[in-house]
């Protein structure tokens, strides 16, 4: 019988250095399993190192992280792609693939794991109404305003129905209203039953929202500010 899992992240005195610098010290953080949780810190606080290890863009000089119950210093580079399907990456520069268009920035990630054919084109499109993009599915991300890249962008991260969705500073782009447009649809994402981690600097938006902020400084966790829902 399976092991329930009632942690989606866990990291155990984390240290991630480069060269003289370290970029993270020290952290002790557990995650639930559907949980929202935002990761804050002034620039450089190392919010994006944060997220990188957990899909394992870096790995930790010392300590240990178990993502969804499976510990990370055990993943072999030939499983890192199927460990990597149940995650969502949301990029700040979005990442899109300018000559395709909207349609096959999305429907690409579902080819990538073997989806083709109408489950593909179905999916696509289901995910790309969910975020308001279905008259664009034709242009091309050039084509687009930086809240519409942001949408393309969290199709992408979606459209393959990911447990976790990382998401690093997702609103640093984009004005203040398409901003609050782009929170809110993450936050219809997370209800449907994702756990998402969220970094970003912008202090008004973790006002807002209640959810449980993790802050860093120099690496180090700070603070942690828990909201009660």
């Amino acid at each position: 019988m399976e092991a329930q899992i009632f942690f989606m992240v866990q990291m155990y005195h984390v240290f991630k250095v480069f060269g003289k610098i370290a970029a993270l010290s020290d952290i002790n953080v557990s995650i639930d399993k559907g949980e929202f949780v935002f990761i804050s810190g002034p620039s450089g606080a190392g919010k994006t190192t944060f997220l990188r290890l957990l899909y394992q863009d870096e790995v930790p000089t010392s300590g240990q992280i178990i993502v969804n119950g499976r510990n990370l210093l055990r993943l072999t580079k030939s499983r890192l792609p199927y460990f990597r399907r149940n995650l969502g990456i949301v990029f700040q520069d979005y990442k899109l693939l300018l000559n395709r268009t909207v349609f096959e920035n999305v429907s690409f990630a579902l080819q990538v794991v073997g989806i083709s054919g109408r489950e593909n084109y179905r999916r696509t499109q289901e995910v790309l109404s969910q975020v308001g993009l279905s008259d664009r599915a034709d242009a091309y991300p050039l084509q687009l305003s930086g809240g519409e890249q942001q949408r393309v962008a969290i199709a992408r991260a979606i459209v393959n129905r990911p447990s976790l969705v990382l998401a690093d500073e997702p609103t640093g782009n984009l004005d203040t209203e398409t901003a609050w447009q782009i929170m809110h649809l993450l936050e219809e994402i997370h209800s449907s039953g994702a756990t998402m981690l969220v970094a970003t600097h912008n202090q008004e938006i973790i006002r807002e929202f209640p959810h449980r902020a993790i802050v860093l400084n120099r690496g180090r966790t700070v603070q942690e500010e828990i909201k009660l829902e």
